[in-house]
């Protein structure tokens, strides 16, 4: 039945399945990337109101697909990296964000304030009445 048929022939008809099923894989792992882009940028709307600046930034520059240059991955990176090397290194690093994920998310409403300065006194005993916690107003 397909004897009659030049291997010529043959010969593009594996050319081009080949070629179909290389640019299909190609397709599909940018087709993931791009998910993940998307889903980068659905979890910056979340946490952006917490004013994580290193996470905010890192996330939007992989969003966008930011690698080299003014905003990079590898600017935030190294941003990172130098304040882990400075002088108060991980723990101040540490206090800074924690305090900002604190206005961010704790401190939306009076409530939450309340909560906080209890959480705050109860966890402190032997120490002096501590800081009050600040109105994210100021």
């Amino acid at each position: 039945m397909f004897e009659s048929v030049p291997d010529v022939v043959w010969k593009n008809i594996g050319i081009f399945s080949t070629m179909f099923a290389a640019f299909m894989f190609a397709f599909v792992l940018w087709r993931r990337r791009e998910v993940r882009r998307g889903e980068a940028l659905k979890l910056l709307e979340k946490v952006a109101p917490w004013g994580i600046e290193p996470i905010n930034k890192f996330l939007r520059a992989y969003g966008i697909g930011n690698y080299i240059g003014k905003d990079s991955m590898g600017r935030v990176v190294r941003e990172v990296i130098a304040d882990l090397m400075s002088e108060g290194g991980l723990t101040s690093m540490l206090k800074r964000v924690g305090w900002k994920v604190v206005k961010g998310v704790f401190l939306r409403s009076a409530e939450d304030r309340e909560k906080l300065q209890k959480l705050l006194t109860d966890t402190k005993p032997d120490e002096p009445d501590p800081d009050p916690v600040p109105d994210p107003a100021e």
